[in-house]
């Protein structure tokens, strides 16, 4: 692993954004500002720790944009193939987010363990759904060819025979 910044070693990332951000002070000044308060820390170090805020919060950005997209599709569309794809989406951005975090630092484990367990059991329950479906299908596409064969067998064996064929021909997506 390469060298950490000052800004990472003395923990001031979040208090750098703060000065930028919230106080508006340009780069000299929150160097200034954080060498009062006793921190050896350059200038350059404040623009890197800045620049690198600005990529992972544009990063960010794009994957909360995609999870909203995603989301407003299956809202618009409840199918289980949009819905499977989307939990298997998010569940791969939240994998790939934890994964870049250089030290784990989370200040509330259990929710981070509970969210990464909710994924799973979406993608679960999904998962279940389908099959439910396909086995109602199923024992629905049964059903319709039996009372098929109760109304038309016995009078009409061609057209029950065609029927059928047609009924077998309807496969679950």
């Amino acid at each position: 692993m390469g060298r950490r910044s000052k800004s990472d070693l003395f923990d001031l990332t979040e208090r750098i954004l703060e000065l930028y951000t919230k106080q508006k002070l340009t780069i000299k000044e929150i160097e200034g500002q954080l060498q009062n308060e006793g921190y050896n820390i350059s200038r350059e170090s404040v623009r890197r720790s800045l620049k690198n805020s600005k990529e992972i919060a544009k990063e960010l950005q794009k994957n909360i944009e995609e999870a909203r997209v995603i989301m407003e599709s299956v809202k618009n569309n409840p199918n289980t193939d949009i819905m499977e794809a989307a939990v298997t989406r998010i569940g791969g951005l939240f994998l790939k987010e934890s994964m870049q975090i250089e030290s784990l630092i989370i200040k509330d484990p259990f929710k981070f363990a509970q969210a990464a367990a909710q994924l799973a059991g979406a993608q679960a329950k999904l998962t279940a759904t389908r099959m439910q479906y396909k086995d109602g299908f199923e024992e629905a596409k049964k059903a319709v060819v039996s009372a098929l064969k109760n109304e038309l067998a016995a009078h009409h064996p061609e057209l029950f025979e065609r029927l059928c064929a047609i009924v077998d021909e309807v496969k679950v997506a």
